[in-house]
């Protein structure tokens, strides 16, 4: 072996290495794919409809894909001239499908009412709009506030007498 071959033989690993890693990382890349197209409604500062905004989620998320969906519309929107559904700090605490009715339940941050969101029951039907436009198989949502029904939460918050 020449002492010139014994100088290229690092360089030729290195760049072997890089060609080896550029191919596996087009592969898995190409393998998940971009994700599935979501189109997501949310209420506009400029205007009384809802407006859409797309994005791209897993196509096996490990929560599930209607718990995803929830979690990522209770984030937001990502244009600066939509209004979030509910108000910030709102978290999914639990989330199935039972046959075609889908039970959400929210935390206790979803009653705030500030200037991001303009009322609680507007935030609810448009959760409720988004879910069944995304999942035709769901037909009903039942949402809970802080582990009790929606109805029986906003009529104590409303009478003054809220627990």
């Amino acid at each position: 072996m020449s002492d010139a071959s014994v100088k290229k033989a690092p360089a030729f690993v290195c760049l072997a290495v890089f060609a080896v890693s550029l191919a596996l990382s087009v592969f898995f890349f190409l393998k998940a794919g971009a994700g599935r197209r979501t189109v997501f409604y949310f209420p506009s500062y400029d205007s009384a409809a809802l407006c859409t905004e797309v994005r791209y989620l897993p196509q096996e998320p490990v929560q599930g894909s209607l718990a995803l969906f929830v979690d990522e519309l209770l984030l937001g929107p990502m244009t600066n001239r939509y209004k979030k559904v509910l108000s910030s700090g709102t978290r999914c605490e639990f989330c199935f499908v039972k046959g075609d009715t889908a039970y959400i339940g929210l935390s206790r941050d979803a009653l705030v009412v500030n200037s991001e969101v303009k009322s609680i029951l507007a935030g609810l039907d448009v959760l409720k709009v988004n879910i069944v436009k995304n999942f035709t198989n769901i037909h009903t949502v039942d949402v809970f506030i802080d582990g009790k029904s929606v109805c029986e939460e906003v009529f104590l918050q409303l009478s003054g007498s809220g627990a």
